[in-house]
């Protein structure tokens, strides 16, 4: 069983004698352990638990060729026959054209584990074609998911995930299993929601799709060439589910097919409470069997964690540990968060507990004070003066917990090097929850400083704070800054931004939320695309000195403040596929000559008169808007109409605007031929 992402993690195994040399390194671990098989519970063929992420041209048929040189024909009836003998190969040619096979996609297996690799192959295609690849699937609550990435055929006209690097999209290189990890919430639906299956009965259905050409996400894809749908299970045919009530424990217990007996593991998640099962069942699956332990919000358990007893979790340890399915003489523990957390109390504290996986965990009790018959716990508290609210309603709590190397605050800490049992510490160094490789490196340190060997770390770079089985859906709530963004553009591009005329960061993965100071390095680009982010406001445009072209579709702009900052350069405005309802502040833009911005919520002619005072606008896009629909039954009453309040317009929702006097047949009618 390999359970992870992407990359892989750095590693690090310590002795007591080189434990101080190797935490100042513990960064820079080399990979030689990575994946070495965990033996702690009872695995007989081992058991790796290595979590994290994880134009050629067609040739041309020959229709005429060079005839020989012969002797003409004696007659006309000859030479006649001789012409229609030479262009029959034409002929046959036209009226039979070559036939081109339909594109075809194939993922297999078709139906499998939701934790296993699936291949995914598209053929038929053109060489060179460039195409979208797509993925779309709903939860069991209706909110739908998609993801894309844009990939180019061969020679041969096909496409295989598994060795062809995605180009654009949400993502990019080679990435087997991307469409399946970047799945994120639709446009339409709230964003910041995770992939979380609440029921693994019922399999994840997911459709690949195959567009025509490349489409950015959010874009409306080309047509539909090629299509599969894939089923991802959680629960393996024979492995058995069993609800569990027994005295005040609460769960699901999870048994793989078969007699066993079967290596036992307690499954607990974070502070988000409630009952999660799907990777319980992917571990019975693999051959484990695993109790799905909730510890509060979930059935007569306390609906909020205010303080909790350890008793509770001994209760749960002892039934699995008795269970005439599982092997002894112990069982282990895995834990997320808060869960982690845990975890390490029960392999401290609990003689049952023989092994801990601890996934983003702190090494001191947080939040609810831990009891265990005449010992507590106290929990470290955060400091809500230290939390910070995005724009997007993203809570970041990275600075809020209180600081465990406080000497006032080590009755909280969890004495591990109690603990007889083995720890496998794994850690996301990009974890903006809170500060879990520093938490990992404190428990390595307390367990050093006691001569203890008995733990192991993987420490994943780039690696946020759930850590979940392989192809498991993410959710991105880190925005990308423009720093960021420029410094991924700079390594892609290989010039310097403030040396640029056109700087790309449309797309960014995750988003980019605000246009901040960064951009002032762009003092020579004369082109700028943010499009299809989550920016909410125009602003740090006054540097730009020489922007002529500005693409903002998109994004969740409300209005058009900000622009004036440009306004003496501006040419261009790509605005499309917003939030703008009203046009203040467009006047200032007196350079202006093309303005698309379709599918906005303009919609009274009050808004659109506007554009009036725009001296040389020459072409509008403006279809999709609420004032625009109200003509789509008569496209050319909507023309009339608009270019009667912006007379200046020579172009309309891509249609060539035809003046009176240009009907007539005078010289305007010659210069809008010209211009189209």
């Amino acid at each position: 069983m390999v359970w992870g992402r992407r990359e892989r993690p750095r590693t690090g195994g310590f002795s007591s004698a080189r434990c101080s040399s190797r935490l100042d390194g513990l960064r820079e671990a080399g990979a030689a352990r990575a994946g070495r098989p965990f033996r702690a519970w009872g695995v007989g063929r081992g058991s790796a638990l290595d979590w994290g992420r994880l134009e050629g041209a067609a040739a041309a048929v020959p229709i005429f060729r060079a005839a020989r040189p012969h002797r003409a024909p004696a007659t006309a009836a000859a030479m006649w026959r001789a012409l229609a003998a030479a262009a029959a190969p034409a002929r046959a040619l036209l009226r039979a054209p070559p036939v081109r096979r339909a594109a075809s996609l194939a993922v297999s297996p078709a139906a499998g584990p939701a934790d296993e690799r699936v291949e995914t192959r598209v053929a038929g295609l053109s060489p060179g074609q460039p195409v979208t690849l797509r993925a779309v699937a709903a939860d069991d609550r209706g909110c739908l998911f998609q993801s894309c990435a844009h990939y180019r055929a061969d020679s041969r006209g096909e496409l295989h995930l598994g060795t062809d690097a995605s180009q654009g999209g949400d993502y990019t290189g080679v990435e087997p299993m991307g469409l399946f990890w970047s799945l994120a919430p639709a446009g339409m639906e709230k964003p910041y929601q995770r992939f979380v299956p609440r029921s693994t009965g019922a399999p994840m259905k997911v459709e690949v799709l195959v567009h025509q050409g490349h489409s950015p996400p959010g874009a409306m894809p080309g047509p539909v060439v090629a299509k599969a749908e894939v089923q991802r299970l959680f629960t393996a045919p024979g492995v058995r589910r069993i609800r569990l009530k027994e005295g005040v424990v609460r769960g699901s217990l999870f048994l793989p097919p078969g007699d066993g007996p079967f290596p036992g593991v307690i499954d607990m998640y974070g502070d988000e409470g409630g009952l999660i099962e799907f990777r319980s069942s992917l571990l019975a699956t693999h051959g484990f069997a695993a109790l799905s332990l909730p510890y509060f919000d979930f059935e007569d358990l306390p609906r909020v964690m205010k303080e909790l007893k350890l008793e509770y979790f001994e209760e749960a340890a002892r039934f699995l540990q008795r269970h005439p399915k599982v092997k002894g003489p112990g069982v282990g523990v895995i834990g997320t968060g808060k869960g982690a957390e845990l975890g390490l109390s029960m392999i401290t504290f609990l003689p049952e507990v023989v092994a801990a996986v601890s996934i983003s965990g702190c090494s001191s009790n947080t939040v609810a004070d831990l009891h265990y018959g005449e010992m507590t716990l106290p929990g470290l508290r955060f400091d809500m003066n230290k939390v910070s609210v995005s724009d997007t309603g993203v809570f970041d709590i990275f600075e809020a917990l209180d600081d465990p190397t406080n000497p006032a605050n080590s009755p909280c800490v969890i004495p591990i090097e109690k603990a007889e049992g083995h720890f496998l510490l794994v850690v996301g160094e990009d974890d903006r929850m809170w500060k879990s490789s520093l938490y990992a490196e404190l428990a390595i340190r307390r367990l050093c400083q006691h001569g203890k060997e008995n733990f192991e770390l993987l420490s994943y770079p780039g690696a946020g704070h759930r850590i979940d089985p392989p192809s498991t859906p993410f959710c991105q709530a880190k925005a990308t800054t423009i720093k960021e963004a420029l410094a991924r553009w700079e390594e892609k591009s290989g010039q310097k931004a403030s040396e640029a005329k056109e700087v790309k960061l449309y797309g960014q993965v995750p988003p980019v939320e605000k246009m901040d100071g960064a951009l002032s390095a762009l003092v020579n680009c004369e082109k700028l695309s943010l499009s299809t982010n989550c920016i909410d406001r125009i602003a740090n445009l006054n540097n730009l000195k020489k922007l002529r072209i500005l693409s903002l579709g998109r994004n969740n702009i409300k209005n058009l403040n900000g622009l004036e900052a440009v306004a003496d350069t501006l040419e261009e405005l790509w605005i499309s596929y917003n939030l703008i309802e009203k046009l203040r502040g467009i006047r200032v833009m007196k350079k202006l000559k093309i303005l698309y911005m379709s599918n906005n919520l303009v919609k009274d002619w009050a808004e659109f008169v506007r554009l009036a005072e725009l001296p040389l606008l020459e072409e509008l896009v403006f279809v999709g808007n609420p004032l625009q629909e109200k003509f789509a039954a008569d496209q050319n009453s909507w023309i009339e109409e608009a270019t009667k309040r912006v007379p200046n317009l020579k172009k309309l929702d891509g249609t060539l605007v035809v003046k009176e006097e240009e009907e007539e047949g005078g010289e305007g009618g010659e210069g809008a031929q010209g211009a189209n």
